[in-house]
Parts: structure tokens; C-alpha cells; sequence
């Protein structure tokens, strides 16, 4: 589930369970009716339990769309396995709090 919160300048997503080809698409399409002009977005992955590569692909587009302005937190086990298997958490360049194990 994609939850959209807005204070100010800034919109807050909050994605709940999976990020796969299955939602990206309804995922997208309620991104497209913001307007993020100007705007940062935060993107909380805590919650995702299951990400595919599809959903690493909007993740992406969203970076390459909003540059600076995108800031993703509280990645998921699931997402920073992603990003490692993919060497992409540079391109993303958010802090990534490992867990210790």
C-alpha cells in the first residue's frame, strides 16, 4: 500500500507490504497526479516486506525524475538486499542503517 501524507513543501510516501510488478503500476499512477514541482519527497521503505526489480525501477525513475529532491529512509531488509545485489545504493546516495548481524 502507498500512503501520501503533505506538509508544507514536502510529500511523504509511506510504502506498506510488497513493491512488485504487481503494484507499481497503481503505485505510479497515484505518484503522476502530484504535483512535485519544487517539492521533496520522502519515501519510507520500512514497511516494504517483498520488492522485485520492477519496483527498483520506479524507485529509480523516481530518483532520476527528482534528483536531490528524493529522500528515501528506514529501508526495509528487503530493499537494502535489492541495492546490494544491484551495487546501486550509491546511486540513491541515502544514508542505509545496516543491521547487526
Amino acid at each position: 500500500m502507498l500512503q501520501i501524507d503533505t506538509e508544507n513543501d514536502v510529500f511523504f510516501a509511506k510504502i506498506t507490504g510488497a513493491l512488485t510488478i504487481y503494484e507499481v503500476a497503481e503505485y505510479q499512477l497515484q505518484l503522476q497526479k502530484l504535483d512535485l514541482d519544487n517539492c521533496q519527497v520522502m519515501v519510507d521503505l520500512a514497511g516494504v516486506d517483498e520488492i522485485d526489480t520492477a519496483g527498483l525501477q520506479l524507485l529509480m525513475v523516481l530518483r532520476k525524475s527528482l534528483g536531490e529532491r528524493l529522500r528515501m529512509q528506514n529501508h526495509s531488509p528487503s530493499v537494502i538486499e535489492l541495492l546490494d545485489i544491484y551495487h546501486l545504493a550509491t546511486f540513491f546516495g541515502d544514508h542505509i542503517i545496516l543491521s547487526g548481524h
